[in-house]
């Protein structure tokens, strides 16, 4: 009887030993897994493409459906590694002052060495597909739309728009002009149409003719320096020439 009730003690030790390890392995897997989340979308943010590089598998494919002007039909449009490194390393969402960026990571599921991640920022809805490859994980798949929401126009005094009346360069030869009539803001892009623009805040404006939003980014001294562009899954800055 001894032998036995030694037997199921060790038995029991060795359940016990177990399961610490199994949990400190999950613990520093989901730790590794926000890590690399962070990596895909602070780096996005912070313009660092070492991030974004470190983050991705070579093989990544990005996926979302973008109306195509073309035929006014939703259409797949993919991304793959090098692009959104490139797109990073011209800034990426640096415009975006980070206080407004909105950040959460959730890690949604993960069994051994895959995992499923949801990424949430004021730009974007991302779900990232995570796999372990050696001791390393990276994103090999990420299905993303933009951070839509039920806009709304909000009361601001229009003696604000002042302010933003100018010209911002957001390529060589390309401007957008921003206006003011009759106590309304307007937006014009070379070569397009003057479309106006409504306040979401005292700097947050959307256009309603197409899915896009500005909002106006203040220097240290409070003055209007440039408009960051959010259209496209993409965040443009332009600085204030004039």
């Amino acid at each position: 009887m001894l032998r036995y009730l030694c037997a199921a003690a060790a038995a029991a030790v060795l359940t016990i030993g177990i399961g610490f390890t199994a949990q400190a392995q999950t613990d520093q897997d989901k730790a590794a897994i926000e890590k690399v989340a962070l990596d895909y979308i602070e780096g996005w943010f912070e313009g660092n493409a070492e991030r974004m590089e470190r983050a991705l598998h070579t093989d990544l494919v990005k996926r979302t459906f973008q109306l195509d002007p073309s035929t006014g039909q939703p259409a797949m449009q993919t991304l793959n590694k090098a692009t959104m490194v490139e797109y990073t390393q011209k800034g990426g969402g640096k415009g975006v002052p980070a206080d407004r960026r909105g950040i959460k990571v959730v890690v949604l599921d993960q069994f051994r060495d895959i995992a499923t991640v949801r990424v949430e920022s004021v730009s974007f809805i991302d779900y990232l597909q995570v796999a372990k490859s050696g001791d390393r994980w990276q994103i090999v798949n990420v299905l993303w739309t933009q951070n839509r929401k039920d806009r709304k126009v909000a009361s601001v005094d229009p003696k604000l728009y002042e302010a933003y009346v100018g010209e911002y360069e957001l390529a060589p030869q390309f401007i957008v002009a921003i206006t003011t009539e009759a106590g309304r803001i307007f937006a014009q892009a070379t070569g397009q149409p003057r479309v106006e623009i409504f306040p979401e805040s005292e700097v947050d404006y959307f256009l309603t003719v197409t899915d896009a939003q500005i909002t106006f980014v203040k220097d240290a001294d409070g003055r209007v320096s440039q408009l960051v562009l959010h259209q496209g899954g993409r965040d443009i800055p332009a600085k204030k020439s004039r």
